[in-house]
């Protein structure tokens, strides 16, 4: 008996420690976070941990489940995340004031002519008024007026001006675009791209977002994965925070969309999402991931908005062109000043 006393004694102990080293993960160094990549990455597992002690203490009657119930409410933040849970009726609004937007990681289009052309007509008959895209291939492997030419609806686009071999942006649109500036980050070929949109009298910020992507090679030892794990999520949550004070210094509403390469529970995403509302918990309808490998539940591309948007709709949708699934959303521009 004595010797189980200590075991769930120590047991317990680990888990309140792993759980309060997810509640206040943002609150770290970018460098301290991405230590702790492999916890954020076990965030369901520990709240289910802390859930199921949580019921076996309070049948037993014993005192100890109140600390759980204080650790389930401090990390029902973090669990909301992964979940849309939203009860609210979207009032319908007329299309002249809707905000329709696809965002997709496109895998290069494969680098291929019939795979570019198929994605295309698949949101053309959308007709989203942006389309923003992340890992356009090099204009080398498939031209940039091929690429122009499956949108011919956007008269206005932007792509980044240093091309790289990979990792490329591009973002069409029906509205005018100015102020375009670009974000690049030392020893990565990840970017962002930011442009204020002029819509119906309007202006709004948008963020096409690919950040540090997470290099694993299937190949190497498992001790070589998880130190490369580690530096890239130390350079992940670095632009984490560029982005956050460039989304903070905007004086417009924002729209913060692309590949995050990153979690709901992670440095991340909860440091950019901290004053914007997150699309899939506002309307989304699955709790299922947007990368389409790994058993589909990793969510991992985001769209974000400032609270001057009223989020109508929002939907992963799978595709056989990309190992990410589109986002497709649409916002209520007319709160927007």
């Amino acid at each position: 008996m004595p010797t189980m006393r200590v075991f769930n004694c120590l047991s317990g102990s680990i888990l309140c420690g792993l759980t309060l080293l997810l509640i206040f993960l943002p609150c770290f160094t970018p460098e301290w976070a991405g230590n702790f990549i492999l916890i954020s990455l076990s965030a369901i597992p520990i709240c289910i941990a802390d859930g199921i002690i949580f019921a076996i203490l309070l049948w037993k009657h014993n005192r100890w489940w109140m600390l759980y119930l204080l650790l389930l409410l401090g990390s029902s933040p973090i669990l909301s995340g992964y979940f849309p849970l939203h009860f609210l009726h979207r009032e319908e609004v007329p299309d002249s004031n809707q905000l329709k937007l696809v965002c997709w990681n496109a895998e290069g289009f494969r680098l291929n002519k019939d795979t570019l052309a198929k994605a295309a007509h698949s949101i053309r008959i959308l007709q989203p008024g942006i389309v923003c895209l992340q890992e356009r291939p090099h204009t080398n492997l498939l031209a940039w007026d091929t690429i122009r030419a499956a949108f011919p609806d956007y008269p206005y686009c932007i792509i980044n001006s240093r091309e790289d071999e990979v990792l490329n942006l591009a973002v069409f649109s029906r509205w005018p675009i100015g102020n375009v500036q670009e974000y690049y980050f030392p020893n990565s070929y990840n970017k962002i791209l930011q442009a204020d949109i002029q819509m119906t009298g309007q202006t709004f910020r948008l963020f096409n977002v690919h950040l540090q992507t997470t290099g694993m090679n299937e190949s190497s030892s498992m001790k070589d994965r998880l130190q490369t794990m580690r530096h890239h999520a130390i350079r992940r949550n670095r632009q984490a925070d560029l982005l956050t004070k460039a989304i903070a210094e905007s004086p417009y509403p924002v729209i913060v969309c692309g590949d995050f390469n990153d979690i709901p529970a992670s440095y991340v995403y909860r440091k950019i999402s901290r004053s914007l509302q997150d699309c899939f918990l506002q309307a989304g309808r699955t709790w299922k991931g947007s990368y389409q490998r790994w058993g589909d539940f990793l969510r991992i591309d985001y769209t974000l908005c400032s609270p001057a948007f009223q989020v109508n709709c929002y939907q992963l949708v799978s595709n056989p062109w990309s190992d990410h699934k589109q986002q497709h959303c649409v916002l209520y521009l007319d709160k927007c000043s």
